[in-house]
C-alpha cells in the first residue's frame, strides 16, 4: 500500500512539474547591429571580402542566454534565448558593417558562391552575463583577416570588455550585451578599414 501511494505521489509531482514547464513561455531576444552611415570621404578599393565562419563554444550554439557565477561555473537561462546565436549574429553584423562602409568592391559570406581576395574569420570566447556579485556583461572575441591566396593571417584583433548592467532583469542584460557587442564590432571594423587604407596608401593593394 505504501509503495502504491509513493508511486502515485511521484506520478502526481511529475505531472505538476511537466505542466509548469509546458505553461512557461520561452522569451526570445534580438540584437541587431545597425549599418554604419556611409563615409563621405571613403574611397572604394578593388578588394573583395568574404566573412567566413565565426566559431564559438558548444554551450553558446543552442541559443540560450548564458551566465557565469564565479571563476568557473557557467549556466544557461532555459526560458530566455537569442533569436540568432551569437556566432551567426557576429557574422551577419560584420557583413552589414563592412558593406555599409563603402570601402570594398564586395562583401559576402561563405554561404555565397565565389572567391574573395581576403577572408575574415573569428571566434567568440565569451558572450554572457557575469555575476560577481555585481552584474556585468562580458564579450570576448577575436577576429582575423586572411589573405585568400597565401592563407597568411595579415591582421587580427582581440576584443574583451565588461559592461555594467543597469538592472537585474534579463532585458537589462540583453541591453548591456547589445552595447558591449556594438562597441567591439565598431572597433574591429574600424581596424579592418584602417588596415586596408594603410595598404592602399603604400600601393600594396589597388584602389
Amino acid at each position: 500500500m505504501r509503495s502504491a501511494v509513493r508511486v502515485c505521489l511521484i506520478a502526481t509531482l511529475c505531472t505538476l512539474v511537466s505542466a509548469c514547464a509546458v505553461g512557461r513561455p520561452i522569451k526570445y531576444y534580438r540584437i541587431e547591429i545597425p549599418a554604419l552611415p556611409p563615409a563621405g570621404t571613403a574611397t572604394a578599393l578593388g578588394v573583395t571580402l568574404q566573412v567566413g565562419r565565426i566559431d564559438s563554444p558548444a554551450i553558446m550554439r543552442d541559443g540560450r542566454i548564458l551566465y557565469q557565477v564565479g571563476a568557473h561555473e557557467m549556466g544557461a537561462y532555459e526560458y530566455h534565448r537569442w533569436v540568432d546565436t551569437p556566432d551567426r549574429l557576429v557574422q551577419d553584423s560584420l557583413v552589414r558593417l563592412l558593406r555599409s562602409s563603402g570601402r570594398y568592391q564586395s562583401v559576402d559570406t561563405q554561404r555565397s558562391s565565389g572567391m574573395a581576395d581576403y577572408v575574415v574569420r573569428g571566434k567568440i570566447y565569451e558572450f554572457s552575463e557575469i555575476d560577481k556579485p555585481e552584474i556585468n556583461s562580458r564579450v570576448s572575441m577575436e577576429i582575423e583577416l586572411h589573405d585568400a591566396k597565401s592563407g597568411r593571417t595579415v591582421w587580427s584583433r582581440l576584443y574583451t570588455h565588461e559592461e555594467s548592467v543597469a538592472g537585474k532583469e534579463i532585458p537589462d542584460v540583453v541591453e548591456s550585451l547589445d552595447k558591449n557587442l556594438r562597441q567591439g564590432l565598431s572597433e574591429i571594423v574600424t581596424g579592418l578599414n584602417q588596415y586596408f587604407a594603410d595598404q592602399a596608401s603604400t600601393g600594396r593593394i589597388g584602389r
